[in-house]
């Protein structure tokens, strides 16, 4: 049995694993779509599960395993347009979101009061979308992407950029604004686990995590006032173990993840970290991303040595998130490198082999360009 409270036990005792992820995104781009039609429209939304995926799958090969959930438009704004921050949707891209407060008075006592999270904001139509999906998909679990983001990220988006001011202006009435939007996360998220019938966050990608970017803005030394608090506040709610999404953090922030007892760590795209740093710094299990935007400029050879680096130096698990960008034969073939590489490792590595052993499939190229040369 895993031991939780021990990080670095736990980063031993976790067998090494990969996946490869698609939703909406990609699937727009396969059919040219436009995502504000899927965020909009749920038989569109309907229309690009049932051919997407299979067009998908289609194109990258049934030998390749893809991860494609039924969900509605992930929409990670959904607590904080439940407490009036407004969204807007263009025609290409993601869902953008607008401040709802100007001033710490009024926003305090607005959260004072529960929210029906049922009936605020867009939630009752994306309540109604996520019934559709389920009618039009009945032997398959669907997932409702109508979510929030972490403590810090949330404040941010209620305030705006006053928030950063206020770290050092108004510093006591931002913790007190800052655990009270956290009590509302802890309160949306038992709403959420009622909706999608579950009793604690489902651990899939993304739903059992702290997602909080913009943590990673606050200096290091900030961290102990103005983030881990509200994320073990977080933790103490409705999931069972602390995992942690967050991009953008640097050498000096990551000694704070094992004080927060954090488990899994995903750093998202961050630049001025990669395995090695992370591996040197930490001791819980962790994962690293090839972004979607990186296999343009990358050879198959690149793809292949940095899925044995990345597991050379202490990753946890590798992943790839397929995007509408990526749907293009040079980088579909780049994917499939991916997938092979990443399942030979797991191969070696259940068969009794070391990570050195892993590594030592690393090219002479690649040995200098990862990670010396790399750049998220």
């Amino acid at each position: 049995m895993p031991d939780n409270r021990n990080p670095q036990k736990l980063r031993l005792q976790r067998p090494f694993d990969y996946f490869i992820s698609a939703g909406c995104d990609c699937f727009c781009g396969i059919m040219n779509i436009n995502m504000k039609d899927v965020f909009l429209d749920p038989a569109v939304g309907i229309e690009i599960h049932k051919s997407g995926r299979a067009m998908l799958q289609s194109l990258i090969g049934h030998d390749v395993p893809v991860s494609m959930p039924v969900s509605t438009p992930l929409i990670k704004y959904g607590h904080a347009n439940c407490l009036g921050s407004t969204l807007s949707f263009p025609d290409i891209g993601q869902v953008g979101i607008k401040s709802k407060f100007t001033g710490y008075e009024q926003a305090i006592e607005d959260l004072k009061n529960r929210i029906n999270f049922d009936s605020a904001g867009m939630t009752p139509f994306y309540l109604d979308y996520y019934s559709k999906l389920q009618k039009a998909f009945p032997d398959e679990k669907v997932h409702w992407g109508w979510q929030w983001e972490g403590p810090v990220t949330t404040a941010w988006e209620l305030v705006g950029e006053s928030f950063m001011y206020d770290l050092y202006d108004k510093p006591e009435m931002l913790k007190n604004f800052m655990r009270i939007v956290t009590e509302s996360i802890v309160d949306y998220c038992r709403f959420f686990c009622e909706v999608e019938g579950t009793d604690f966050l489902d651990p899939t990608p993304d739903h059992g995590r702290v997602c909080d970017d913009i943590a990673a803005m606050l200096p290091p030394a900030m961290w102990g006032e103005f983030v881990l608090p509200y994320w073990q506040m977080f933790f103490d709610g409705p999931t069972k173990e602390a995992k942690v999404h967050c991009e953008g953090m640097t050498c000096e922030h990551l000694k704070y993840l094992d004080d927060a007892g954090v488990v899994d760590y995903d750093s998202g795209i961050s630049p001025r970290l990669n395995p090695k740093i992370i591996n040197e710094n930490t001791s819980m299990p962790f994962g690293w991303r090839l972004g979607s935007f990186n296999y343009d400029s990358m050879t198959n050879q690149d793809v292949s040595d940095f899925v044995f680096q990345a597991v050379g130096d202490g990753a946890s698990y590798v992943f790839t998130c397929m995007e509408h960008i990526m749907c293009k034969p040079q980088t579909i073939e780049k994917i499939r490198v991916f997938n092979d590489s990443a399942k030979k490792a797991k191969q070696m590595l259940d068969s009794g082999k070391t990570i050195k052993d892993v590594a030592a499939l690393v090219s002479d190229n690649g040995r200098k360009k990862f990670w010396a040369k790399w750049h998220h």
